[in-house]
């Protein structure tokens, strides 16, 4: 008599995530995975700078489309006004300025007093990438992507705050995060086209802020993120890049006051809206009384970084910052992860950049007038952004009602 053999129900493995905490560490990892790719690499990239970093990865990409290796980048045009403007002061990709673009970048300049330059140098690497027959780099359009990610061979992302960039690789507080996981992956990609809604109760999932496709349920990035701020019961850590989103600060300060242990770190001097960070620390401390279970710090260097960390056991961390751009306007990455030993990671991480900080207590000074027109700058960038998005889903609507009608009248006929 034979005997069937035991059916062992096969278990998916676990996605694996790695913290990558300053770009000391996570560009070399980056460089690896490019060497590393076999089939595929997918980049979307808000500033590539024309630097010693952004050389770099250009030349790690070329070898590896030598190799046969399909490479495509999202290059936004948004982010070439900051590119002439900060650190090197030169686009990798964008090298034509048009006249419209050079009138906002005066504009954000004057604002924000860096003076940068429009006289662009061409870089013979950007050249080569932009003519492999390997490479497709997008780069003319206006899609006000703010997210910063690598996907290889449909098997590895990495995600997180870090541009393209020197001052991104040797000079900024700031992290990405690495996940391995075909499934991961996978999610991200079926998130990414709306075709399933992000679910708060998943172990890994991702928040997005998206131009493209809405929410399945109508929700919204800065929802998830105000309703995972509201879940903290002991412990609320947040390194953030920018603030100035009220209903961010709200969350926090709502925390404050039901007693969570909130702390708070970002940069003494932002490159942009830096009276606008100060200010609103200076609230937070104003409307809570300054109470022993709020602790903000002020860093000395860049902080670019945006993550927080509930209660040791969840995690939002990526390229979404605490204001109205990143909920309302741009599209946004951010990895949600409920996982203790990477949240304590996370945590210990910012804890360990807070030792460099300097702690602040009842009042932060910054410069009224200057907070002022950078709020009112955020508002414009604001409002405008929601208006285009507004009229580009509108003009999206009537070409689906064209096609519908269209194809009834075929059937009919």
């Amino acid at each position: 008599m034979t005997t069937s053999p035991v059916q062992v129900p096969s278990v998916r493995p676990q996605p694996e995530v790695e913290l990558l905490a300053g770009g000391d560490v996570a560009f070399p990892r980056i460089l690896r995975r490019i060497d590393q790719a076999r089939s595929s690499i997918f980049i979307r990239c808000f500033e590539w700078r024309d630097d010693d970093t952004g050389s770099m990865l250009a030349r790690h990409l070329l070898r590896a489309a030598d190799r046969g290796v399909t490479v495509k980048v999202l290059k936004d045009r948004v982010g070439m006004n900051y590119e002439c403007l900060e650190a090197s002061k030169q686009s990798f990709f964008h090298k034509n300025i048009d006249f419209r673009t050079r009138m906002q970048t005066w504009f954000l300049m004057a604002a924000y007093r860096q003076w940068g330059t429009m006289r662009q140098q061409e870089n013979p690497l950007a050249t080569a990438l932009l003519e492999h027959k390997m490479v497709e780099v997008v780069r003319d359009g206006k899609r006000f992507d703010h997210s910063k990610l690598y996907v290889f061979d449909d098997d590895v992302m990495i995600l997180g705050g870090m541009g393209i960039g020197n001052d991104f690789r040797l000079s900024n507080v700031d992290f990405m995060v690495e996940v391995i996981g075909q499934d991961a992956v996978a999610r991200f990609v079926d998130r990414d086209a709306g075709r399933v809604a992000f679910d708060p109760k998943r172990d890994l999932d991702f928040l997005l802020r998206s131009r493209q496709v809405l929410e399945p349920d109508g929700t919204s990035l800065v929802d998830h993120r105000i309703a995972l701020i509201n879940s903290a019961r002991e412990r609320l850590t947040i390194e953030m890049a920018y603030l100035g989103d009220p209903r961010c600060t709200n969350a926090v300060a709502e925390a404050v006051e039901r007693g969570v242990a909130v702390t708070l770190l970002t940069g003494q001097r932002a490159n942009i809206i830096r009276d606008l960070n100060l200010h609103t620390c200076d609230h937070l401390l104003r409307r809570t009384r300054a109470p022993s279970n709020l602790r903000i710090f002020l860093h000395p260097r860049m902080v670019h970084g945006k993550a927080i960390v509930v209660d040791r056991e969840w995690v939002d961390l990526g390229s979404a910052n605490f204001t109205s751009l990143s909920h309302d306007v741009y599209e946004e990455v951010d990895l949600y992860r409920r996982d203790v030993v990477f949240a304590r990671a996370v945590e210990d991480a910012i804890e360990k950049d807070i030792q460099n900080g300097r702690p602040v207590h009842g009042r932060v000074p910054y410069k009224r007038v200057r907070m002022l027109i950078e709020r009112a700058i955020v508002n414009h960038q604001t409002r405008n952004g929601k208006r285009r998005l507004a009229k580009k889903h509108k003009a999206a609507r009537v070409v689906r009602r064209k096609r519908l009608i269209a194809h009834v009248r075929r059937r009919k006929g």
